[in-house]
């Protein structure tokens, strides 16, 4: 009985055994079936395909921009490494544990270094975050982007120095294009933006400066960590090549200090100038400033490249270059320029000022649009086409070519076309009916400057990678010769007047030679002419040439907008208004030009050759002095009490200074230090006028001293 119970638990346990065999076969058979319909399956490729997207991502790696540099080497614009802090609140490695411990001391660091937020707010948006970290696991916590050192101290930070998987650290890099110098040249360097507008040096050379971007191969290993991944098909990034620009910095900060001074002071509304070496075609300095508010001015147009504009004046040295060599007119011909007021073809034309029978050289210095438009129309008044054909032989009706985009086309009206009529030609002769760019504008006188010879304006010289010149820029020459060497001659002659005797004698000075034009050149405003609707006028005010006048080496342009309107009272003519500009450029440059100063101090053998005024004080500095000029003295040789002294080209006469107490020094002869020094010494006070040594003193020596009195002293050179 008990034998036949023992065989039924064994038969009933095989039995059992048996089936759960047969379940985990079958359930094993279903697995491999089901693995062999996912693989093989109809939508095997596709599920394949969607298994490598989850786990395998392929990344972009954005390639380093180049530099654009200044002529001399310095950083005009460099990309730098930002990064973005955010926190993956679903790490796998994250625990509650850690969170919960450390959350306090994570949220005072962040505090504590961004300052943008209560250690309470920081702690409150790291506890919500965690709480719904399932809807919105990866949250930003920088309210600003850190640079490397920074993240170096983040990475520190309690729950982030446990890495990215275990302390849920994110860190994005973004690249920052930087500009060290601020907004000095902002609108010639220019941007890229994300729209994909590209304006200045960015834009034009885009191409060379972005690189080609690589990528790579990344396995996602825990939630958000992943790891790069070997693989045929992954692409190293190629670095951007360096731009090299001819603009100096320092040139180009005295040029935009010296314009927002002029466009605040004259109440301007824009202005732009441009410098350019003479010989090469490259550009020094090109700041374009625009008016926003009070004392407020942005760089956001180049209007030296960009605005068309009628030029007025300066365009009177081409009317002048083909009137003598094409017309054939000599400086000494004479012209009636009727007081200032006349008729010529269908123009009425009307000068600043009033004068009577010029020559032309007077004309041109005296900046007479009447007597250009009587010139002109007297030589082409019967063949206007010959004019303008030789004005577009100069190169003016053509665009320049320059290296950067927003480069506006010279507007140069010909016989026949709709626009022209009666008073076409005569306006053209002093720089109406026709647009031209400022650039253009100094490309002629540059030309001029450069024996005939325009040349492209240049602002990129080379490109180069790893320090090593890849590409060159080479001066090009647009017009080999715009007129004859003669004439050339003659009109550099007639551009010095206008400096020396002219209009622009605010450009004079005892250092250094300019030879230059001043336009003041009415901006029409539509339907209303010249004139708006209030009766105001916009004015142009332009100064353009080249210095030194005897041998060229630089040409300037400074052109600035401006609005005369019932009831103003600034300036708005070329001289007053963009000659201060100039003079501050050509300055700065011509200080900056070592080759250029005759030396400051000579060495002489001998005796000093020449009249000597020594002054008093005392006696061994009067000796010293005397020494280093190789003049004997005569008389005290050994005191050091105060002298007076009476000096010729041979020797010093030393002569003891009496002094008494209770009585006034004489200071006659003296430096003003030295006359203060005694006098005050003596109890009294002393005013002064004038420079150099002392002539006269109110109070006369050895009279008795009142203290506090006034002793008026005279200094003359």
């Amino acid at each position: 009985m008990v034998q036949e119970k023992k065989t039924g638990i064994k038969r009933d346990i095989l039995l059992r055994v048996r089936m759960l065999y047969l379940f985990f076969v079958l359930a094993g058979v279903a697995i491999f079936a089901r693995v062999l319909w996912i693989q093989y399956g109809p939508q095997g490729d596709e599920l394949r395909r969607k298994a490598r997207r989850i786990t395998y991502e392929r990344v972009t790696i954005e390639a380093d921009r180049g530099d654009i540099l200044a002529r001399d080497g310095r950083t005009l614009a460099i990309s730098i490494p930002t990064f973005e802090i955010r926190m993956d609140f679903a790490a796998a490695g994250l625990a509650d544990s850690v969170f919960n411990r450390d959350v306090d001391s994570l949220a005072y660091c962040l505090a504590t270094f961004f300052k943008d937020k209560s250690v309470a707010a920081y702690r409150n948006k790291l506890v919500t975050a965690r709480r719904n970290r399932k809807s919105n696991r990866y949250v930003r916590l920088s309210p600003r982007r850190v640079n490397y050192i920074e993240l170096k101290q983040i990475t520190r930070f309690p729950i982030f120095r446990l890495g990215q998987n275990r302390g849920g650290l994110i860190v994005e890099q973004v690249n920052l294009r930087l500009r060290p110098h601020g907004s000095l040249a902002a609108r010639t360097i220019g941007r890229v933006n994300q729209t994909g507008t590209k304006i200045g040096i960015e834009g034009a050379f885009d191409h060379d400066l972005k690189g080609i971007d690589g990528n790579t191969l990344m396995q996602r290993v825990s939630g958000s960590f992943k790891v790069p991944v070997p693989d045929a098909e992954n692409v190293e990034p190629v670095n951007g090549i360096d731009v090299v620009t001819t603009l100096d910095v320092d040139i180009q900060d005295v040029a935009e200090t010296a314009l927002k001074r002029q466009l605040d002071l004259g109440h301007a509304q824009w202005g732009t100038v441009v410098l350019m070496e003479v010989a090469t075609g490259e550009i020094r300095a090109m700041a374009n400033l625009t008016r926003k508010g009070e004392g407020q001015f942005v760089e956001d147009f180049n209007y030296a490249i960009g605005m068309n504009l009628e030029p007025g004046s300066t365009f009177k040295l081409a009317s002048l270059i083909a009137l003598l060599d094409d017309a054939k007119m000599t400086l000494d011909d004479k012209i009636d320029t009727e007081g200032g007021t006349a008729r010529v073809g269908k123009a009425k034309i009307v000068d600043s000022h009033k004068d009577g029978v010029l020559t032309l050289r007077q004309v041109f210095e005296h900046s007479s649009n009447v007597g250009f438009a009587k010139a002109v129309w007297e030589h082409y008044q019967n063949d206007p086409a010959r004019f303008v054909d030789f004005i577009c032989g100069m190169g003016l009706d053509k665009e320049l070519g320059m290296q950067i985009a927003g480069e506006a086309t010279p507007v140069v009206k010909h016989p026949g076309e709709r626009y022209w009529d009666g008073t076409t030609l005569a306006m053209m002769a002093y720089g109406y009916a026709l647009r031209l760019t400022p650039m253009h504008t100094l490309a002629l006188y540059n030309a001029v400057a450069n024996d005939g010879r325009m040349v492209r304006p240049l602002l990129v010289r080379e490109l180069r990678e790893y320090g090593q010149t890849v590409r060159t820029f080479p001066t090009e020459t647009l017009v080999p010769k715009i007129c004859s060497s003669e004439t050339l001659d003659k009109v550099r002659g007639c551009l010095e007047g206008v400096v020396n005797e002219g209009t622009a004698r605010v450009l004079k000075s005892p250092y250094y030679t300019v030879a230059g034009k001043t336009g003041t050149a009415q901006i029409a405003q539509g339907r209303h002419g010249y004139t708006d609707a209030r009766g105001g006028r916009h004015y142009l005010a332009t100064l353009v040439g080249y210095f030194p006048a005897d041998k060229p080496k630089y040409s300037c342009i400074v052109a600035i907008k401006t609005y005369y309107g019932p009831g103003s009272y600034h300036t708005y003519y070329g001289a007053s208004l963009s000659g201060p500009v100039f003079r501050a450029i050509a300055d700065r440059v011509v200080a900056s030009q070592v080759e250029w100063q005759e030396p400051i101090s000579k060495r002489y053998d001998g005796k000093w050759e020449g009249p000597v005024s020594l002054k008093g004080g005392p006696a061994p500095q009067v000796r010293r002095v005397s020494s280093k000029l190789s003049l004997p003295v005569e008389g005290e040789r050994r005191g050091r009490g105060w002298v007076q002294t009476r000096t010729d080209s041979t020797f010093v006469e030393v002569i003891p200074l009496e002094q008494q107490a209770g009585r006034v020094p004489d200071v006659r002869g003296m430096g003003l230090k030295d006359a203060v020094y005694l006098l005050e010494k003596s109890g009294l006070k002393v005013s002064f006028r004038g420079r150099g040594r002392v002539v006269s003193q109110s109070v006369p020596p050895g009279a008795e001293v009142h203290r506090g009195e006034v002793v008026g002293i005279v200094l003359e050179v």
